[in-house]
């Protein structure tokens, strides 16, 4: 063989030994790096108080001028679940808080007040025009939190592979896992809004497939627990105080979960379908005996 032919040869082996995939390929370094997590949104704020000479709570989350939340009438010491009634409202130039209550979609009354340092008052008012004053303190109701996320990146692929909680700079749990992440780690956050609606925060860290892990606060044990298996996975856009229920919206549907029994519980899905000025929604409801889940 010449000298000619054994390059030519050489260069055919080198050819297919690089579009053979080898087992022996080196693998992209493991990198664990820890991420201190935002909040999603500004978090709600938890209010105790009167109302005339009857106990209540609020929650209210704030987004620019606008409100929204629920307060329910409580007895101290009592361990029932709140009855909520919705607020919606905004304030205005003067720095007055102006809230309507709706109960089944009716307006029933309306709070009007002043939020000063950690205190609200200021007048209630029934829909008959009888007026009461209410006033309530806000109440932490989890002491000043970090949620720092662990993550292992190999490549293109993170893997959230465990979560700390921090109270007042201090650890307090630790929860493991092993889920994909298919958000960048600079948009990674969490969502502590009150999903089972007992007037606490609760945790969820966004995963895989716009999905979302849940961990439910315990005030009882000061603790956050793992969530039922039926709220794992939904990704919980928003909710509803005074039905128990959360959202799952997207793009092209929206679907309806009830919190009964300490389960989520599909009711409702909405799927849109069509050219846009010609879409479709169908309609698909179930019943909560049946207690379907996520779909």
């Amino acid at each position: 063989m010449n000298t000619t032919t054994r390059l030519i040869a050489a260069l055919a082996l080198a050819g297919a030994a690089l579009a053979i995939p080898s087992a022996f390929a080196a693998t992209p370094p493991t990198k664990a790096q820890s991420v201190t997590l935002t909040p999603i949104a500004k978090s709600a704020t938890r209010y105790e108080g009167t109302l005339s000479n009857k106990h209540i709570l609020m929650v209210l989350s704030q987004e620019g001028a606008n409100f929204g939340g629920a307060y329910a009438y409580v007895k101290q010491g009592s361990q029932e679940r709140p009855r909520w009634i919705d607020l919606l409202g905004s304030a205005k130039k003067d720095g007055v808080v102006s809230l309507v209550e709706k109960v089944n979609g009716k307006v029933t009354g309306s709070f009007s007040g002043k939020i000063a340092g950690s205190g609200f008052s200021g007048t209630w008012q029934s829909s008959a025009g009888r007026r009461l004053d209410f006033s309530v303190s806000a109440v932490p109701a989890t002491g000043d939190l970090a949620i720092v996320a662990h993550i292992e990146t190999s490549g293109p692929d993170a893997k959230l592979k465990r979560i700390d909680i921090y109270r007042d700079k201090k650890p307090a749990q630790s929860f493991p896992s092993d889920a994909d992440i298919f958000t960048s780690l600079e948009g990674l956050h969490y969502d502590d809004r009150d999903v089972n609606f007992d007037g606490y925060p609760d945790l969820a860290v966004p995963v895989e497939n716009g999905e979302q892990l849940h961990w439910l606060f315990d005030p009882a044990q000061n603790r956050y627990v793992t969530a039922p298996a039926s709220l794992q996975g939904i990704n919980v856009t928003s909710t509803q105080y005074s039905t128990d229920e959360v959202y799952e919206e997207w793009s092209s549907g929206m679907n309806i979960y009830k919190y009964v029994g300490g389960k989520y519980c599909l009711t409702q899905e909405n799927v849109v379908s069509g050219e846009a000025g010609d879409d479709k929604v169908s309609e698909k409801t179930y019943p909560v005996s049946q207690c379907k889940g996520k779909r």
